[in-house]
């Protein structure tokens, strides 16, 4: 009889306790929270602690910084309005600029766990407004908002985000290896654009920059997808947008 009892207060307990980690995540974002810390906030012991750590990165709920603490994964996002709205307002204005000079959609991206994940897109058009749209998620290793968000980290952080090589491949462009990888993303760092020509789809063509500012503890990224066959005066008004923008964010 009392074991009847007890497992569902149980399991009412283990909820309580997802909701109130998912509380401190929100709370702490963007800065990670460790094990020990979440211990601590919600009284109980470190393994207890972990456990639901790992239930909720298992499930999408949570994901793994690069400095191994935790913070709000993926599925959250879509929980977290205030934070999302947050990062979109201070992204807004470059994202308009950037889509008034070239005439492209124009694609927010944030570094969530091992994955770029998008947050926004303004679509072409001066009057046009953005769109909150959480998802879709993005291989590092593929894209050009990947790279650009891997470019911002400490380079001692990045294998840590990456899978053993060789990477998992969409097309036979796509860069499998950590040479690879590194070349294109000092590319991209020296250029301020980093570009990406069918390594998801043969068919599609990327560029990206990081969005540079203050607060460091946000990974976020601008790109501009388009199709591969585009002519060069497109391809170069694009980049000519992104250039620019980058160069002002970074003055």
């Amino acid at each position: 009889m009392s074991d009847v009892s007890i497992a569902p207060e149980r399991k009412i307990r283990s909820v309580n306790r997802a909701l109130d980690l998912l509380e401190i995540m929100q709370r702490a974002a963007p800065a990670g929270v460790r094990v020990i810390d979440v211990a601590t906030s919600l009284g109980v012991d470190v393994d207890t602690a972990s456990d639901l750590l790992s239930t909720l990165l298992s499930q999408g709920y949570a994901s793994r910084m690069p400095d191994r603490s935790y913070t709000l994964g993926v599925r959250s996002l879509r929980l977290a309005v205030g934070w999302v709205d947050s990062l979109v307002q201070r992204a807004a204005a470059p994202m308009e600029r950037i889509s008034d000079r070239c005439g492209e959609t124009v694609y927010l991206l944030q570094l969530v766990g091992l994955e770029a994940v998008t947050l926004a897109r303004r679509p072409s058009g001066r009057r046009a407004s953005i769109d909150v749209e959480i998802g879709p998620s993005f291989p590092l290793w593929a894209t050009a908002a990947g790279r650009a968000l891997l470019g911002g980290l400490p380079p001692v952080q990045i294998p840590a985000l990456l899978p053993p090589e060789p990477y998992p491949s969409f097309t036979t462009r796509t860069k499998t290896t950590w040479i690879e990888l590194s070349v294109a993303m000092t590319e991209g760092r020296r250029s301020g654009i980093h570009a990406e020509e069918g390594e998801i789809d043969l068919g599609l063509s990327c560029y990206a920059i990081p969005l540079l500012h203050s607060e460091r503890q946000h990974k976020l990224a601008l790109a501009v997808s388009f199709e591969s066959q585009r002519p060069a005066s497109d391809r170069g008004s694009i980049e000519r947008a992104l250039r620019r923008e980058w160069y002002e964010l970074a003055g």
